[in-house]
């Protein structure tokens, strides 16, 4: 996201980079342009400049101390709220949280968020998506009986709900005849998932590149998070390749599709409600169409120039009559 940025401020004239630690990721065409890599994250590595953005609770600090007219903190969902912080890390989310950065977030609700818990207001920053890349198939698989079905996410993070979301399915792939194809997209995979699962077909340390063509190669896509997630990214990146989506009843979902034009939601963790719309989902191909078509239609107005023109606006800078002269991006 935060690599997205700096390229969309950079299309409108802005002289952004991004700083890290870390070193330039190679899977990110063309970051080697507006990547620096520096020793760590202070005011003695970074250089003065005059916009800073702390995009974790830990940056927003050094992005103060390194701000020459503002400093802004990118919250990507509201990390105090997680219960398996220790009190110690619940203390530094919120202490990052008082500190005067303008607040820029990643979803609506998070504005709603930020201010009954901080009585500060936040700028909603539209998540930047690419439709050239996460576009429809140019034909659909022949209708064989199965269902394939992509969930997202790591087993034992409770934000993304996978293990509930297997659980639920587990009886349908059973009394199916097993003709329910489970897609898995994850980092790792966890030892009790794949005991619970074996027959799931696993991608692992996938490349941003080969999501598309994964995506596309499913019927049904379920965001299954909980209410604690920012933005469910996997629910637009679906939209955009036309797929059908069934999602958890939670606020970032209900700003993506309010309408339920692209998506059949259920209430998280309801395990009954999630069979129930898969089978609907699973019976009618034409309403899988229609929702991935309607999909479509919201993934096309997350545009990089949209997210690049609200950033300017949160900076208190014109997007049409000027460009600031400078803006770094700190990442951890």
């Amino acid at each position: 996201m935060v690599l997205q940025h700096a390229r969309a401020l950079r299309s409108l004239g802005v002289d952004a980079t991004v700083h890290s630690p870390d070193p330039c990721p190679a899977w990110f065409d063309g970051a080697d342009a507006f990547y620096r890599q520096v020793r760590a994250l202070d005011r003695r590595s970074l250089p003065r400049v005059e916009v800073a953005v702390g995009t974790l609770a830990p940056t927003v600090a050094p992005a103060i101390e390194v701000a020459e007219y503002l400093a802004c903190h990118l919250c990507q969902g509201y990390e105090p709220a997680h219960e398996t912080l220790s009190r110690a890390e619940r203390a530094g989310m919120l202490a990052a949280y008082e500190l005067p950065a303008r607040k820029l977030v990643v979803s609506p609700h998070l504005v709603r968020t930020v201010r009954e818990r901080h009585g500060v207001e936040a700028h909603w920053i539209p998540q930047p998506f690419e439709p050239a890349l996460f576009r429809p198939p140019e034909e659909e698989r022949e209708d064989d009986g199965r269902l394939r079905v992509l969930v997202s996410g790591h087993w034992d993070l409770e934000v993304k709900g996978v293990a509930w979301c297997l659980r639920a399915l587990r009886p349908l792939f059973e009394r199916s005849g097993r003709r329910l194809d489970l897609v898995r997209l994850s980092l790792d995979a966890d030892a009790e998932e794949v005991s619970f699962w074996p027959e799931a077909e696993r991608h692992r340390h996938v490349l941003p590149a080969e999501v598309p063509a994964l995506i596309r190669g499913v019927d049904l896509c379920i965001g299954p998070s909980s209410p604690l997630e920012g933005f469910g990214l996997l629910a637009l990146e679906a939209m955009g390749c036309a797929r059908s989506c069934v999602l958890t009843e939670i606020p970032s979902h209900r700003d993506l599709d309010p309408e339920d034009r692209a998506s059949i939601k259920v209430p998280f963790g309801d395990a009954e409600a999630l069979r129930v719309a898969v089978e609907c989902l699973w019976r009618d191909r034409d309403l899988r169409w229609r929702l991935g078509m309607a999909g479509r239609a919201i993934a096309e107005t997350y545009t990089e120039r949209r997210t690049g023109e609200a950033l300017m606006r949160a900076f208190g800078v014109d997007p049409v009559r000027r460009q600031p002269a400078a803006q770094t991006k700190i990442e951890t």
